[in-house]
């Protein structure tokens, strides 16, 4: 049920049942392939997209052509919202990684629900302020961590202390996310296995030491 699916979105949870039923109307659902882009540069922003499965990748292309990946949304995160609520253009690409169904919410239908609900303008709120947090970290590693300290951060940051691995990412996908090439991502990654810190595997890396690891990721 779509009303169900939305009371997990972050925005709407501090929503009565009554209440949903007003978002619930205003949204609409979708189902979308793998490498489907929902919103590009230069686009006219309508909606707010908000994701119920699969997984959504924000990024931007360099006038060189290279790709460095802003953010990864998971299920029940929402994306777009930065041009919809300023009423400008995107400065990113969206893009379907996987069969994703996301719900879309037009910019009237929006204002009308953050008006009459203000909760919801409080969690957008919330949101923002915890991705522009994310954003700051990112630029700081970006400046001041070599890169193989950058990609023992985002190891350790996807893998969990549980699991002890990163699952269904190749070389490449980590070089966009942490700004360089996949030649170079995979010469710091042979140099973390080599010292004994990881295993690679296909599409899989295990954490063989979460200490040393995160010793390497607090070099500058």
């Amino acid at each position: 049920m779509k009303r169900h699916y939305l009371q997990q979105v972050e925005v709407f949870q501090d929503l009565t049942e009554k209440q949903m039923y007003e978002v619930e109307r205003s949204t609409r659902m979708s189902t979308v392939g793998p490498g489907r882009i929902l919103h590009q540069p230069d686009e006219q922003p309508e909606v707010l997209f908000l994701l119920k499965s699969g997984r959504v990748q924000v990024y931007r292309i360099s006038p060189d052509g290279k790709r460095f990946v802003v953010s990864n949304i998971e299920p029940g995160m929402f994306f777009g919202e930065m041009a919809l609520l300023a009423q400008g253009d995107h400065d990113s690409f969206a893009e379907a990684i996987t069969e994703s169904t996301v719900c879309v919410i037009g910019r009237r239908d929006l204002e009308y629900l953050i008006a009459r609900f203000p909760t919801i303008g409080v969690r957008i709120m919330q949101a923002l302020a915890e991705r522009l947090s994310e954003a700051e970290t990112q630029l700081e590693n970006l400046a001041l961590k070599s890169l193989t300290a950058r990609l023992a951060t985002l190891i350790l940051r996807l893998s969990s202390v549980a699991s002890g691995r990163v699952d269904g990412l190749t070389h490449n996908d980590l070089a966009e996310r942490v700004g360089t090439s996949r030649e170079t991502a995979t010469q710091a990654l042979n140099e973390l296995k080599n010292a004994g810190l990881i295993a690679i595997g296909r599409k899989r890396i295990d954490v063989l030491d979460r200490t040393a690891l995160e010793d390497v990721a607090e070099e500058y």
